[in-house]
């Protein structure tokens, strides 16, 4: 019965540039896999029915360890990867309600994007070149298509170590074009020495955090394993005054679950399949990070388009498409579906 009293509230506190009430609503997105053709908008209706109310999209960008050079948008890329795929996932979204964020995900051949570096200042020139024409191409298409946020990237850690003066600017000339919210998705172990939080909407988090080597822990035993992160996660809330999300984050339906995740990823999809420990584990997370005031959401780790032949009870991926999982994660995402 007070919904509309806090309602009028937040609209008169947000005029003078205070409390929000729109924006403390709960984001519950998933991250959507590129599809490699192009796909008809069937697969927003289970996205909906699992109460999501954002998603991710990921245009890619290809390089090289050690080399400058960036390739996007490119035919050899899957639809799904390529712009015209992109707009179209986008435009899917948001005709049926949901909410965008776009994540620019660097696929770095012969490393991952958080080791990729370079040897000398020209080289870093040239990728910095690079890396400004791909985030200014995304962000054209943000606001064509009236995206709601922006991810200015994914786990860069050397680079955003050794290059933050260039992303602080990457960031002043993102806002004079782009006027929705924007992030950065650092790596779970080095959140805590990103130098670009004081410039952004969000402290964004890539949240793989390793909390347990049991084969099966329980929900208790997962909940005091996130005590120390919470705390750590809770301090950066409190010295920058920006809302943390979980920019990325999930978890296979399989042994070990909720251990060096990164180690586990390219064990085969029927491989060791427990769905109580994927259960298990975002139990302990919602019932862990959920009420936190300071906790912005999550974008799950990861949703498929093919809803019929995706997940299911003996698949070990991180989707929780069609496992147990997804009924809790429903649950939870509904708490916020109607602010």
């Amino acid at each position: 019965k007070w919904r509309p009293i806090v309602g009028v509230l937040a609209m008169v506190l947000s005029c003078f540039g205070g409390f929000s009430y729109a924006e403390a609503a709960k984001i519950g997105g998933v991250s959507v896999v590129s599809p490699p053709r192009k796909v008809d908008n069937k697969w927003v209706a289970p996205v909906k029915q699992l109460n999501a109310g954002w998603v991710a999209v990921m245009p890619y960008a290809f390089g090289q360890a050690g080399s400058s050079t960036l390739r996007y948008n490119a035919q050899s890329q899957w639809w799904g990867e390529q712009f015209e795929g992109i707009k179209t996932i986008i435009q899917h979204a948001k005709f049926e309600g949901l909410k965008v964020m776009l994540k620019p995900m660097v696929w770095v051949q012969g490393s991952w994007a958080g080791g990729f570096d370079l040897d000398s200042e020209t080289d870093w020139k040239q990728w910095e070149a690079n890396y400004r024409a791909y985030s200014l191409e995304v962000a054209q298409l943000a606001v064509a298509e009236k995206v709601e946020m922006i991810c200015l990237g994914t786990e860069l850690k050397v680079a955003v170590r050794k290059r933050s003066k260039f992303f602080r600017a990457l960031i002043d000339e993102l806002r004079l074009m782009y006027k929705g919210k924007l992030t950065y998705a650092a790596n779970w172990d080095d959140y805590l020495i990103v130098n670009l939080w004081d410039k952004l909407d969000y402290i964004g988090i890539d949240a793989y955090f390793p909390l347990s080597p049991t084969s099966s822990p329980t929900v208790q035993e997962l909940k005091i394993a996130w005590m120390d992160p919470l705390r750590k996660i809770a301090q950066l809330y409190k010295y920058y005054k920006k809302p943390i999300l979980f920019t990325e984050f999930g978890y296979r339906s399989i042994d070990q679950c909720c251990w060096q995740q990164w180690l586990r990823e390219n064990l085969p999809h029927d491989a060791f399949v427990n769905l109580q420990n994927q259960e298990n584990a975002y139990k302990a997370f919602f019932e862990s990070f959920w009420h936190q005031p300071w906790f912005a959401g999550v974008f799950l780790w990861q949703w498929y388009i093919h809803q019929p032949s995706a997940g299911g009870l003996k698949n070990s991926d991180f989707t929780p498409q069609n496992k147990p999982a997804a009924e809790l994660i429903a649950n939870w995402f509904a708490k916020d579906a109607s602010s």
